[in-house]
């Protein structure tokens, strides 16, 4: 009886074993390359071109690979489906002639002979943008501005002398905007060189744009020079133990005593404002709002989510906006974008930085601060922040 057991036994194996080798085996390769593509054109592109082909009838095919040389000597490779006969091939540097060669490729990996054609790309946005670039003194340091007008995914890089003297990168610009402007600062108001150049994700650069200039004086406006003011109108920011004083102590704190201001929780529909006195008349320059810290603050509760910064060098008693100007609107974005309560190291690291932003070079000289709230991110108009600062040219 156990013999018996024991042959059945390895019968059954030698079955299931005889299967899972049937299952391996069924994986075939030939050795057929597929046909080539056939009436190759090409469509110049800004730093590209446009493919277009009839593919071959081979059943397996795949896809068409497109590979052409860098100036670096290496091999830039592109792909397009068999489902499609069009193929875009990026990342040229200038408008020189380049040799491109088409290969189709099967389910085997076999490839075809090749297909070689020439293709001449249009300037590459690395040089359009280049030739838009415009570099003029800025608080502290320097304004940059540039049209991309393929907006293309782009990195302009700004290098000045560091304390070594060697020119080194001060900021890279990540960019897909059609026109846009940012600022590099942080230095004194003394002539130093700017140099600016571009870089496309293939890794070609433009040349660099030089040029000598002098940052306008920029200083961090003393705090303790800050004075609260209640115009008619106002609100109170005394609420949960707030008070005004606090957002120019120096100290940003999470849910503890001395935390910012609050302007409590009740809910109008109208902006809540507050107002006060900067204790000197100043160009501004840059302004950071940074509220609570903490999770329960962070894009949540009455932090401001909309509002407004206005400033004046002398105000109506009345309470009203009249000769006050609009110097900044802000909007207090979650990076992740998550819903409330959920949060990214993204969104902390963000939440940590607060709000920051350039006052634009032509707004007036001012004295007198309002902040004005539209919306928080409980949906009403009340605000808690934990501290504000402004620089500029206080001289």
């Amino acid at each position: 009886m156990n013999s018996i057991k024991y042959i059945t036994v390895c019968i059954l194996l030698a079955v299931v074993s005889g299967c899972d080798t049937d299952q391996l085996s069924a994986i075939e390769t030939d050795g057929s390359a597929p046909g080539p593509v056939l009436n190759v054109e090409a469509e110049p592109l800004p730093g590209a071109a446009r493919l277009t082909y009839t593919l071959p009838s081979d059943p397996d095919l795949l896809y068409v690979q497109a590979i052409y040389k860098n100036k670096a000597g290496r091999d830039m490779e592109f792909k397009g489906s068999y489902y499609t006969n069009t193929l875009t091939v990026d990342g040229f540097p200038d408008t020189e002639p380049r040799t491109v060669d088409l290969y189709t490729v099967d389910r085997s990996g076999n490839r075809s002979t090749p297909v070689t054609i020439q293709v001449i790309p249009k300037t590459p946005p690395v040089l359009t943008t280049f030739e838009t670039i415009v570099i003029e003194p800025d608080f502290g340091g320097a304004s940059i501005s540039f049209i991309n007008t393929s907006k293309a995914d782009l990195a302009i890089v700004v290098t000045t002398p560091d304390s070594t003297g060697n020119m080194a990168v001060a900021r890279t610009f990540y960019t897909a905007r059609d026109t846009a402007s940012f600022s590099v600062r942080g230095y004194e108001s003394v002539s130093r060189p700017f140099g600016v150049f571009v870089r496309d994700r293939w890794g070609n650069e433009s040349d660099v744009l030089l040029q000598e200039l002098v940052p306008i004086y920029e200083v961090e406006l003393d705090k303790t020079k800050f004075r609260e003011l209640s115009l008619p109108g106002d609100s109170r920011t005394n609420e949960w133990g707030g008070a005004m004083p606090y957002v120019w102590d120096g100290r940003v704190t999470g849910d503890v005593p001395g935390f910012g201001l609050h302007t409590g929780n009740a809910s109008t529909g109208v902006p809540k404002i507050i107002t006060f006195d900067l204790g000197v008349e100043a160009q501004l320059s840059r302004f950071s709002l940074q509220t609570v810290q903490d999770d329960r603050h962070w894009y949540n509760d009455v932090s401001p989510k909309r509002y407004e910064v206005w400033g004046t060098t002398s105000y109506n008693p009345n309470g009203s906006l009249d000769g006050w100007t609009k110097l900044l609107s802000i909007t207090n974005i979650k990076p992740s974008g998550l819903p409330i309560g959920l949060f990214t190291d993204d969104d902390r690291t963000a939440g940590r930085a607060g709000d920051e932003a350039n006052v634009p070079n032509d707004m007036p000289r001012v004295r007198y601060i309002r902040i004005r709230c539209l919306e928080n991110w409980s949906g009403n108009t009340n605000m808690v922040f934990s501290e504000v600062t402004f620089w500029g040219n206080d001289k």
